[in-house]
């Protein structure tokens, strides 16, 4: 089944002075929404109502009941919709919708871009030419429910890293009364594909409604999480949630919350409230938080791709997105794991002088954080052997096997 992604475009019908909405579909699929569907929905949906002047209703007048055709006319007689000629204010499609060109000026900077499987058109250059336009992070969809994993979410995890830029993970909540079931399920799929627990681990908050325990749900959120290892936990959701109360940023964190609000027009046709929410009024009051989604119509011009494909886009205030190494845990010491972009090998070391001089020796190399915790102590040792001829490192228990192949090899 497939839902229709709605975007009210209210324009003017010449005909009768009657103003009516029009609609631009995006198709999406039931049950894999991507981040900001709903509040994108309401956000312009208000814009739409709010550019509308208020209607006058009337009845339309019965027909002369001599005919039969009149007798219908009469029995469903429904209320008309009337504007005069000079309640009629218009904005143009560019202040509901706006298409953003990073060169726009006064644009907010653009940190980060979060993609779903929705962006599977995207490719090594589109991750490139992002890096290039001064993304820093890429926030990749993982998860929705207790049942949903997004194919692509490795693939584009790792075209991002081979980019340099930073990648966080989000999960879309579906039911927030199983917020533990999912939080779980999320904690595992991340698990599974190898995302590093220092990673940044965002909770979706948007669906099905507010009226939910979302602060309460996104605390069971975040201590499921952590129990699984993930300890950096973020929030999206709508501005509106977090001014009315439903998602509490004095419990959850201010500086936690990814909020999304999306102003009308641009920063130059709209700057401080000549329509709705003005741009740099947005700005300032959202510059109180962590981060904030400003619009999911960004065409970044670096590929043919970019220039059709608009995605969110947000700018990162206080750096929330990159990961934070937490400190081992008593008697365990911290096992770094790095990503090598010309042979693809993942090297992992407890050796933090090399995990910090590898990628200033080379470029080939990129951190990914810590991937376990190890004993300080063990009657089990690992070892690793590297080949210099492949480039590959070679990891195992078997200390007869290293042996071998160092006496074999050299």
């Amino acid at each position: 089944m497939k839902l229709k992604k709605r975007f009210l475009l209210p324009v003017l019908l010449v005909a009768g002075l009657i103003a009516s909405p029009a609609f631009a579909e995006e198709i999406v699929s039931n049950g894999n929404y991507p981040m900001g569907y709903f509040i994108q929905q309401q956000e312009l949906a208000q814009l739409a109502q709010e550019n509308l002047p208020a209607p006058e209703k009337q009845i339309a007048p019965e027909s002369s009941p001599s005919t039969s055709e009149s007798d219908e006319t009469a029995e469903t007689a429904t209320p008309m919709t009337r504007y005069t000629s000079s309640a009629i204010k218009v904005q143009p499609l560019s202040h509901i919708v706006p298409m953003l060109n990073p060169n726009e000026a006064a644009l907010p900077r653009r940190d980060a871009v979060d993609i779903a499987s929705y962006q599977s058109w995207m490719t090594q250059a589109d991750f490139n030419a992002l890096k290039s336009a001064g993304v820093k992070t890429i926030v990749v969809k993982l998860t929705e429910g207790t049942w949903y994993t997004n194919p692509y979410a490795k693939s584009h995890m790792q075209m991002a890293r081979n980019a340099g830029l930073n990648v966080a993970t989000y999960h879309f909540v579906e039911d927030p009364t199983r917020i533990q079931n999912e939080a779980a399920y999320y904690a595992q799929v991340a698990q599974s594909l190898g995302v590093s627990k220092n990673t940044v681990m965002i909770e979706d908050a948007e669906y099905p409604s507010s009226a939910y325990n979302w602060t309460a749900a996104s605390q069971v959120f975040a201590n499921t999480m952590k129990a699984a290892g993930y300890h950096n936990i973020r929030y999206y959701t709508s501005q509106s949630w977090v001014k009315s109360g439903v998602m509490n940023a004095s419990v959850l964190g201010a500086k936690n919350l990814w909020v999304a609000q999306y102003p009308a027009g641009t920063p130059s046709s709209n700057p401080s409230n000549s329509y709705n929410n003005g741009w740099k009024d947005s700005n300032t009051t959202n510059s109180v938080y962590g981060a904030w989604q400003y619009t999911s119509q960004m065409y970044f011009q670096g590929t043919a791709s970019l220039r059709s494909h608009g995605v969110d886009t947000s700018v990162d205030y206080n750096n929330i997105f990159a990961p934070v190494e937490s400190s081992s845990p008593s008697g365990y010491k911290n096992i770094y794991r790095l990503y090598n972009t010309r042979n693809m090998e993942h090297l992992y070391t407890q050796d933090a002088n090399e995990k910090n001089q590898l990628p200033n020796i080379s470029k080939d190399w990129k951190y990914e954080g810590i991937a376990w915790y190890s004993p300080n102590s063990s009657n089990a040792p690992v070892y690793r052997v590297y080949n210099p001829k492949s480039g590959e490192h070679l990891y195992t228990r078997d200390s007869n096997e290293i042996n071998v192949l160092s006496s074999k090899y050299g």
